[in-house]
């Protein structure tokens, strides 16, 4: 009775242990063969539906996970179909080898080569005379072997880009389009180099120095600026005689109005205030005018040094106005 009891749970632990057997398979990733073989069960279904341009890059990831003769034979097939007819030639010919008698692939192979030696489209990559080999090809950002160069090689119909590269950082480019059955050829010339400036020999010989640009003549600056100095001390003098007759004048309208300076009215204390401007401003007047024209006669009858100069400043002075003559040499 006991073992009759324990038969279901036998059963429920062994449908557990399947259970997680199957599930614990499941998910493990598939080996590169068998995700090659479901990749290319599923080329071939497009392929016989004629759908090579779907199933090509189908039999070309199968081919990548796990090489195989079939994936390799149908990758030349859709080739050929899609006008890719040098890369169906070349597949073709590295499956031929590997292929046994009695293989039914074999006949399909040898007429294929046959049939597409016709269409193949040849270019000559050459480079240019007295050029140096190039140390890098790319065709279409592939690299090209070097034993390529200068003999004809297969390519598929259409545009490539060929792009050369030098050891001493020179580059070349060139852009073709070939049909199927057409030969062209490809030339690979570097851009000339660019030579560096020779180096500037150094002297121990003392530089030269080029000439100062002429002065004026001495005497024709003496002129101007004494002629300057000079008008500035007539136009002084001139205001200052101005000045002198308006403060005449304010003294006299000051005598009229403040007879007795101890009783002066407001008007007489604003007309003495002017007074003593006028007089002041006519003294500085008179001491610029007077210094100016001194400047003016000094500058006419001595030659003073280049780059000597005259300022009149007036200035205050003990006892009234006056001007101060500043020389620099």
């Amino acid at each position: 009775m006991k073992r009759t009891r324990d038969l279901p749970a036998i059963r429920c632990a062994l449908s557990l242990t399947v259970l997680c057997a199957s599930y614990a398979a499941s998910a493990q990733p598939k080996a590169p063969k068998d995700a090659a073989y479901e990749l290319f069960q599923k080329g071939v279904a497009l392929a016989e539906a004629h759908n090579c341009p779907h199933a090509l890059p189908l039999f070309r990831q199968s081919q990548a996970l796990y090489e195989s003769r079939g994936a390799l034979y149908n990758i030349a097939l859709c080739e050929g179909e899609v006008g890719q007819v040098a890369s169906a030639w070349r597949h073709f010919k590295e499956l031929l080898p590997q292929l046994k008698p009695g293989d039914p692939r074999l006949p399909t192979t040898k007429r294929q080569l046959i049939e597409l030696e016709p269409r193949l489209p040849r270019l000559v990559i050459r480079v240019a005379d007295g050029a140096p080999a190039p140390s890098e090809v790319l065709l279409d950002q592939g690299a090209m072997p070097q034993a390529s160069l200068g003999s004809e090689f297969p390519v598929d119909p259409g545009a490539h880009e060929f792009v050369a590269r030098w050891a001493d950082g020179r580059q070349a480019e060139a852009h073709v389009s070939v049909a199927e059955g057409a030969r062209k050829d490809v030339r690979l010339e570097p851009s000339p180099l660019v030579a560096a400036p020779p180096p500037v020999p150094l002297s121990d010989a003392p530089q030269a120095h080029s000439p100062p640009p002429d002065a004026p003549p001495a005497s024709r600056t003496r002129q101007t600026l004494a002629f300057v100095v000079g008008g500035v001390g007539v136009a002084a003098l001139g205001g200052s005689l101005v000045t002198g007759g308006l403060a005449i004048g304010a003294k006299g309208d000051l005598e009229k109005e403040c007879p007795d300076p101890a009783q002066c009215s407001g008007e007489g204390m604003s007309r003495k205030s002017r007074g003593q401007t006028l007089t002041t401003t006519s003294s500085v007047l008179g001491a610029i005018g007077l210094a100016g024209l001194g400047a003016g006669v000094v500058l006419l009858l001595t030659a003073p040094e280049q780059g000597t100069s005259v300022a009149l400043t007036p200035a205050i002075l003990p006892g009234g106005g006056g001007a101060l003559l500043h020389s620099r040499f």
